[in-house]
């Protein structure tokens, strides 16, 4: 088994997730060919400079704007809001394959809909589909069946959670998103008929594409429970070993180890593969929150010396650092992380805070490096840069 170094998977993990920009990345083909190396993508409604699958694409497609995205999932429908880690937004013919995780998800749906007294939802399913197959695109406030009543959490209407579980089911898909509202239609309307069909994988097989398709999400990865590994069915260190041991077997992955980490790493036959043109210039690039390379955060400690917490939904008092705050990645190193001001609010890109890693020493070089960065970030936000973001990081 070969042996690298941190600093040889750093530089790989990098050139791979083509955060370094080594493979010329541009437009809607270039958010289509992103999607098909990682699978998936997070997806999270928090909008402060962009949502998630938003900043993800950013990093790594020149010239990106969110209108790209929305066209792919809600025009094109190539991509699709869907179930995976957690819920992500991932390639329309993997729909079917999916079969297996949305099974197990609306498991966890109907578990929800017991805790909260909405049982009766499951028994207004055939009033929801008639809706829906005459109305077409159906949105919760365009539906009121059932009980309505006042909440502080969960669905208020009957029809909304039975949407809700015909969505997670599969029968549902949703075909528009209008801030945080969705709208939905009957999946054999919006996607392709090959894409509907019943996936006939048996179970083993069923573990294999997916568990090599999570590797193929990060790059690499370790056996270890985590984020790497979040989900239904991929949770079990057991079975993971199993199907690890099956791909190796048949060479559909490749197994390495690092200097000085004691687990051994799996990853896709193309990790290795060099890009045909790799990065030269010096570069920086803002990383979003729950992108696919900070999955697994502990990796990402190990390997880069970096412990990152999305401290979102951590009460402000126990704050390391801030509300909504981004890495940054310098020549394959993070160096530093912000937060940033709101742009619904600020109006233009504004940096609140800026914290160096601990020996970082920036000189001019990385500097500009930054302000480019800046710059660019600014225009995939459509805002200006705000003059006093350079005296804050000096």
């Amino acid at each position: 088994m070969k042996v690298y170094t941190c600093e040889e998977i750093r530089k790989k993990l990098i050139q791979y997730q083509n955060i370094d920009g080594s493979t010329k990345l541009s437009g809607l083909d270039g958010v289509s060919k992103t999607m098909e190396r990682l699978g998936s993508i997070q997806y999270d409604p928090l909008n402060v400079v962009g949502r998630n699958a938003d900043l993800v694409l950013q990093a790594r497609v020149k010239d990106y704007r969110v209108e790209q995205l929305y066209t792919l999932l809600y025009k094109e429908h190539s991509l699709l809001d869907g179930f995976d880690k957690e819920m992500c937004i991932y390639n329309t013919k993997d729909f079917s394959r999916f079969a297996r995780v949305r099974e197990e998800h609306t498991k966890a749906v109907v578990n929800t809909l017991r805790y909260r007294g909405q049982m009766e939802a499951l028994g207004i399913l055939d009033d929801v589909r008639l809706f829906v197959k005459e109305n077409g695109l159906t949105g919760t406030k365009d539906i009121s069946i059932g009980e309505v009543r006042q909440s502080r959490w969960g669905h208020k209407k009957l029809s909304s959670a039975a949407l809700d579980y015909l969505y997670h089911k599969g029968e549902l898909c949703v075909v528009d998103k209008r801030g945080t509202q969705k709208y939905f239609d009957l999946t054999e309307r919006v996607i392709p008929a090959e894409s509907c069909k019943t996936d006939e994988m048996s179970l083993d097989k069923f573990l294999e594409w997916y568990v090599a398709r999570r590797i193929k999400s990060l790059g690499c990865v370790w056996n270890k429970n985590g984020g790497a590994w979040q989900g239904h069915f991929l949770s079990d260190k057991e079975v993971r070993e199993r199907v690890l041991q099956r791909l190796l077997d048949k060479n559909s992955i490749t197994a390495f180890a690092i200097e000085g980490i004691d687990d051994i790493f799996y990853t896709g036959n193309d990790f290795f593969v060099n890009p045909a043109d790799e990065r030269q210039e010096d570069y920086v690039r803002f990383i979003a929150p729950l992108d696919n390379m900070l999955w697994d955060r502990t990796i990402v400690e190990r390997l880069f010396d970096f412990a990152y917490r999305w401290e979102v939904y951590t009460p402000v008092a126990k704050r390391k650092y801030g509300y909504y705050v981004l890495p940054v990645i310098y020549n394959h190193n993070f160096v530093a992380r912000f937060e940033p001001e709101p742009v619904s609010q600020a109006k233009c890109f504004c940096i609140k805070n800026w914290w160096w890693e601990r020996n970082i020493s920036p000189d001019e070089r990385m500097y500009a490096a930054i302000m480019a960065e800046m710059n660019r970030f600014s225009e995939y936000l459509g805002v200006e840069c705000a003059k006093e973001n350079g005296l804050k990081i000096v």
